[in-house]
């Protein structure tokens, strides 16, 4: 049994602790204490996996680090780098796992891994699965959320994955999977809607957001114009945002600038008084522009009017906003392009935000579903400028005449994607 299994932990306290559960778990099946021992000792190596010449295995498996790679110190990321292509060592630590994984495997091996889902909603992950897929192995997803996969909580969402060189099979019982097909035959047929013209961005963050809030009837110094509206989920109605009683201290001018402090004497008095509180910001620590927001903010956000869609929902909708407000960092914003903003609300909020939701977004406890950008910029929809004068008028039109050009043009009846 010696050479059959190779085990990797970098860190030599889990390794220690490993080598103790597999001697237990051999001693529990019968074996003597000392091949038990000496098995763990070869099995269990304290080495860094990714940094270990690949060799040949026909089973794979891991349970990788759920660590971010700006969370890497420097010189490690770097000697990562040296030896792993960069599709592999972009967003999270996970990516770079598998593809060693992949490195290890035979012909037909079996990899599987337990993992944090993130990596596999970025753009970073579609491009590593993509790459995978030219290499001839396909991801599937075993189980999209596992039950207590850990002895204890941890503050991440799990899936278990494995990659095969067989495409997985599909049934018309996999909910996902029925919704994918669909979403994906609308965006052949129509395109999406970064292809029609649409702009998708994230609210900004402020960093130290408290600071830059104003509560509902607090008096600054600074300059009004300085001073724009805000909305937080809990604003965001069903349909229309239409006055915002929350405000935000914004150092960019309408020009999307970021300000001088010597040309905005109230704001600077401001930013003295809170620049205990604006340094402890890891970002600006050592910054001569220790006052300024985490994102920029461009003129586009005081353009009016806009969609407003949570990061979060259990029931996608697209509410619109005709107060210019500057939204939360976990709210995402739509610029309709040369789509009417209305009809473009009605449209999402017929099925297609649903439909590319379950299609594409991870799935969190309790039914609730996390948008990314990407996929907001990949719901299916036609530009409006190639629909047809009366493709057109009835979309923009209500009642039945909208509800059959909808069905017309992408599949079923508003309200009910084919997901059920």
């Amino acid at each position: 049994l010696g050479p059959r299994i190779r085990g990797f932990e970098i860190h030599p306290a889990a390794a220690a602790a490993a080598r103790r559960s597999v001697r237990l778990m051999l001693m529990d099946a019968g074996v003597a204490w000392d091949t038990a021992g000496a098995l763990a000792d070869i099995w269990v190596a304290e080495r860094d996996f990714l940094l270990e010449p690949p060799r040949s295995a026909t089973h794979i498996v891991a349970n990788p680090p759920y660590v971010r790679w700006q969370k890497l110190p420097h010189l490690l990321a770097d000697r990562y780098r040296e030896v792993l292509p960069t599709v592999a060592t972009r967003g999270d630590l996970a990516v770079a796992f598998l593809y060693r994984m992949q490195e290890w495997a035979d012909g037909n091996s079996s990899i599987a891994a337990l993992v944090s889902d993130r990596w596999m909603f970025a753009q970073y992950g579609a491009a590593f699965v993509e790459d995978s897929s030219a290499r001839g192995w396909y991801l599937e997803v075993v189980d999209e959320r596992p039950d207590a996969p850990f002895v204890r909580q941890v503050g991440a969402y799990s899936s278990i994955v494995r990659f095969t060189r067989a495409a997985p099979t599909v049934t018309n019982s996999d909910t996902r999977a029925v919704a994918r097909r669909h979403h994906g035959e609308l965006l052949a047929r129509h395109g999406s809607l970064a292809a029609a013209g649409c702009i998708v961005r994230v609210g900004p963050a402020l960093g130290a957001g408290k600071t830059f809030l104003l509560g509902e009837d607090a008096e600054t110094e600074v300059e009004a114009e300085l001073i724009r509206p805000f909305l937080a989920k809990s604003d965001l109605g069903e349909e229309l945002v239409d006055d915002a009683t929350r405000r935000v201290i914004v150092p960019y001018d309408v020009t999307g600038k970021l300000i001088d402090l010597a040309s905005w004497p109230g704001f600077a008095a401001w930013a003295e008084r809170h620049e205990t509180i604006l340094r402890s910001r890891s970002q600006f620590e050592e910054s001569d522009r220790f006052w300024r927001t985490i994102d920029a903010v461009p003129a586009i956000w005081s353009a009016t009017p806009k969609l407003l869609l949570p990061e979060l929902s259990n029931r996608p909708r697209a509410v619109l906003d005709t107060t210019g407000s500057l939204p939360a960092h976990s709210i995402y914003a739509i610029w309709s392009g040369e789509w009417p903003i209305e009809v473009l609300q009605r449209v999402l909020n017929g099925g297609l935000l649903t439909l590319t939701a379950v299609a594409e977004a991870p799935r969190l406890e309790h039914g609730w579903m996390r948008f990314y950008k990407r996929f907001i910029m990949l719901t299916p929809l036609p530009r409006w400028n190639a629909l047809s004068e009366a493709e057109r008028k009835e979309l923009a039109s209500a009642g039945v005449e909208f509800e059959n050009r909808f069905e017309a043009l992408f599949g079923f009846r508003p309200g009910e994607p084919p997901i059920a």
